[in-house]
């Protein structure tokens, strides 16, 4: 088989790329990261694709870890590709943020490719899920209560991330690399059944395609495709109803009107929009608040992530939680002035030559200056923006907190340094394009939040 041909028809055929795209690849060094690494170099000459390795170490597995590390920068380092590693501490994460260390392991790495893709400006960020991935998911959700969306599988596309190798099963990837004698290592937790997905990867699945259909994983594949289908017709129609019956935080009751299966979604829908989050949120979930909407009045249901939903008179609405027991406003920088706050300290620098080499740091930042007016430390406001890049575009403080998928319970309490409305940084997250430190930039604004 020509796997490279193959890569080519399935890129072309969902446009994955445009020609002269810069892409950022996810490379764990395990076989679908380094064969997607070997079939993309083969190709880029003739998408014009501009390549650059992104590497993390979870700080898990020790030597085996430091091993793959290694391993990547080498094979970048043949191929001529640029390639960048980053060490975090996954467990530790995973403690303070009170979830899996594979779920805090998938969100860091995740997190760190928008900030490489947006530090190199980069358009798109290709990681190496494969065809039997797409399978596995599919049965995942299905078993674990997922209603449609859950069935219609891994996305090729969603946002900037991509997914050249969806085409190839991993029976594919592996006697390719054998044919090409490329070596790539071995994750030795993939192994390991306490994991649900391995569980489903080395004894489900294998049962299924030695007792019931030896194509199984394509079969699932294609009716999650067809599936997908359906899935994008219902979508389509719930927008609709969506803008007709949804008002923030409110439902109305008159939704009860829709059939029920644009009424789930225009829920799910819902619910994303009230929390920025739909993981662990089920069918049964969804059937809960269907039933709160003709129920009768004074009626809760309580949901993952602390939502409670409740009845009102004529729609059902999500509860407010109460305000943060402090609000903070308090000027920071005024008439060229500074105001060091509690937590909160700040200096003038003037640009030197240095400045090309500012550090990304999370609760340090460098701004511009000689841009700023008025600067206010606070929680966030109605109207508040934030500029994304440097051509301008504006995105209101509450649609980036979706798109980062930030709780809604959590905005709240999420400081920022404003001026006026336009928002410079959201602490611990990012700063605005706007004031960002160039090769114009006469004097800096240097400021530290102390977390601890």
């Amino acid at each position: 088989m020509d796997m490279i041909k193959k890569m080519l028809d399935f890129v072309n055929k969902n446009r994955i790329f445009e020609y002269g795209n810069s892409v950022i690849l996810g490379v764990s060094g395990g076989a679908d990261s380094i064969c997607m690494l070997h079939l993309l170099n083969s190709i880029k000459k003739e998408l014009g694709l501009k390549l650059y390795v992104v590497h993390v170490h979870h700080g898990i597995r020790a030597q085996e870890a430091d091993r793959d590390a290694e391993f990547v920068r080498q094979i970048c380092e043949s191929l001529d590709v640029p390639c960048k590693i980053f060490h975090l501490n996954i467990p530790a994460i995973a403690r303070q943020k009170k979830m899996s260390e594979e779920e805090a392991g998938r969100q860091a790495r995740y997190e760190i490719f928008e900030k490489m893709a947006e530090e190199l400006k980069a358009d798109k960020i290709a990681v190496a899920h494969n065809l039997n991935d797409n399978s596995e998911t599919v049965l995942f959700n299905l078993f674990r209560g997922s209603k449609l969306k859950g069935l219609t599988g891994i996305p090729v596309k969603r946002g900037k991330i991509v997914r050249p190798m969806l085409c190839f099963s991993r029976a594919e990837i592996e006697e390719y690399l054998e044919e090409n004698h490329l070596t790539y290592c071995m994750d030795s937790t993939n192994q390991e059944t306490s994991y649900s997905r391995n569980k489903l990867r080395m004894e489900v699945l294998p049962y299924i395609k030695d007792n019931i259909n030896s194509k199984a994983e394509y079969n699932i594949v294609s009716a999650a495709e067809s599936l997908k289908e359906v899935y994008d017709y219902i979508e389509c129609q719930s927008n609709n109803a969506y803008k007709k019956y949804v008002s923030d935080n409110i439902l109305s009751d008159s939704a009860k009107e829709l059939p029920p299966l644009i009424l789930k979604e225009v829920i799910r829908q819902w619910i994303f929009h009230n929390t920025g989050n739909l993981k662990d949120i089920t069918g049964k979930h969804i059937d809960m608040v269907v039933e709160l909407l003709n129920n009768t009045v004074s009626k809760k249901v309580k949901l993952p992530y602390s939502i409670t939903i409740k009845k009102g008179y004529r729609e059902i609405e999500f509860e407010k939680k109460s305000q943060p027991k402090e609000k903070i406003n308090q000027v920071i920088l005024e008439n060229g002035q500074l105001h060091p706050v509690e937590k909160f300290s700040l200096s003038i620098e003037k640009a030197g030559e240095n400045k090309e080499n500012i550090p990304d740091l999370l609760y340090t930042k460098w701004l511009d200056y000689d841009k700023i007016n008025r600067l206010v430390l606070r929680n966030r406001m109605p109207g508040d923006y934030i500029i994304v890049n440097d051509k301008g575009g504006k995105k209101k403080l509450k649609d980036y907190f979706i798109d980062i998928k930030v709780p809604r319970e959590k905005r709240d309490e999420i400081l920022v340094a404003a001026d006026g409305s336009h928002v410079a940084w959201i602490i611990g997250y990012r700063i605005s394009e706007f004031f960002k430190v160039t090769n114009e930039t006469k004097h800096i604004l240097k400021l530290t939040y102390d977390k601890e």
